[in-house]
């Protein structure tokens, strides 16, 4: 992983308007800060950094629909389902 190649993943991340477009500003600022986290090392697989994008808007658009005051505490909710999916499939894998 090069510097450049992580900046850019990250940079793609920021300027995507459609992955925080329903949230309030603290609501987007989690999302973000989780999916900059998560695009570290993915930036060499671009299929799983589409991935990635693609969770984020998901969450956007149900966390969206909560009222503003429940925003941060929804997409919190959703990204810790997310992060519990990856060892369940790392366990099917593996078995």
């Amino acid at each position: 992983m090069t510097d450049l190649n992580h900046h850019r993943a990250v940079e793609r991340i920021l300027e995507d308007e459609s992955l925080t477009a329903d949230l309030t500003d603290d609501a987007a600022r989690t999302l973000l800060d989780w999916g900059v986290a998560r695009a570290k090392g993915l930036e060499q697989e671009k299929a799983k950094l589409t991935d990635l994008r693609r969770a984020m808007k998901r969450i956007n658009q149900e966390a969206g629909k909560a009222a503003p005051e429940a925003q941060v505490e929804r997409v919190r909710a959703l990204l810790a389902e997310i992060e519990a999916q990856p060892i369940t499939e790392e366990v099917k894998d593996g078995a």
